[in-house]
């Protein structure tokens, strides 16, 4: 309840949740319940009291980092729920591939935590936000798949070098190289790779010079448009996890 912040819309989960109206989600189950469940959540550090201020506003109940991630292990599947979806929200039909990318499960739970937090953008209609979000999700899963096969991702034509004509190191490089290397081996095709580079210059849109300069402001089509391309991208990739899993399997069996 917490960590969906008492909202039936959820657009404001880093508020948290006034301690009185959790009590009345708690109710049903006993007055000893109200006033144990916090203080053991607290003592766990899933969640945190922050106190009322001096015009006796209640104090209000954080969810932690710790939090977060028990809730994104523990709660949302014993729930049955598609990120964003929050135990008030709404569900989403269509499921994420974000275990399925063959990742590290913490680099997911942060694919995870940013398509939640661009989805909250979005509904809010902070297109930039949004946008910027949508975009730092290839970011993270783009290093992450070029590492899998790092001495064919440094010998590609786009790979960026230095001053020196030296290829620089993968954790150095920008999104246009990432992207222009995964085309370039296969991993996305040649169009959503154009689509992906559309994304990343309205991405870079969070810099108020570039934004500035080039007087563009992200909209809702744009926002819409980056959450497919992105979706695409980590579908794509899922399928690529999936078709190598099975190929593996095959050539531990013979």
């Amino acid at each position: 309840m917490v960590a969906s912040g008492g909202s039936l819309d959820d657009a404001e989960v880093t508020a948290g949740l006034d301690a009185e109206a959790l009590a009345v989600y708690l109710a049903r189950l006993g007055e000893k319940v109200c006033e144990t469940t916090p203080e053991a959540l607290i003592a766990r550090g899933f969640i945190q009291r922050e106190d009322g201020d001096i015009f006796g506003w209640p104090f209000r109940l954080m969810v932690t980092a710790d939090g977060r991630h028990q809730y994104a292990h523990d709660v949302v599947p014993q729930l049955t729920l598609q990120p964003p979806a929050t135990i008030l929200a709404p569900n989403q039909s269509d499921p994420l591939p974000f275990d399925d990318l063959g990742l590290d499960p913490i680099l997911a739970d942060n694919l995870r935590y940013r398509w939640e937090e661009a989805e909250k953008c979005a509904g809010a209609r902070a297109w930039l936000a949004a946008t910027a979000l949508y975009g730092s999700i290839l970011e993270v899963v783009l290093p992450s798949w070029l590492a899998r096969d790092v001495e064919r991702a440094m010998a590609t034509c786009a790979a960026p070098q230095d001053r020196k004509n030296q290829v620089r190191p993968l954790e150095a490089w920008s999104p246009a190289p990432l992207i222009s290397v995964a085309v370039e081996l296969g991993y996305i095709d040649g169009s959503l790779g154009r689509h992906a580079h559309a994304l990343r210059e309205s991405r870079n849109m969070i810099h108020p010079d570039r934004q500035i300069r080039e007087r563009s402001t992200p909209d809702g089509g744009t926002t819409a448009i980056s959450k497919q391309v992105v979706q695409a991208v980590l579908d794509t990739l899922a399928r690529k996890t999936r078709a190598c899993e099975i190929s593996n399997s095959l050539v531990s069996k013979a």
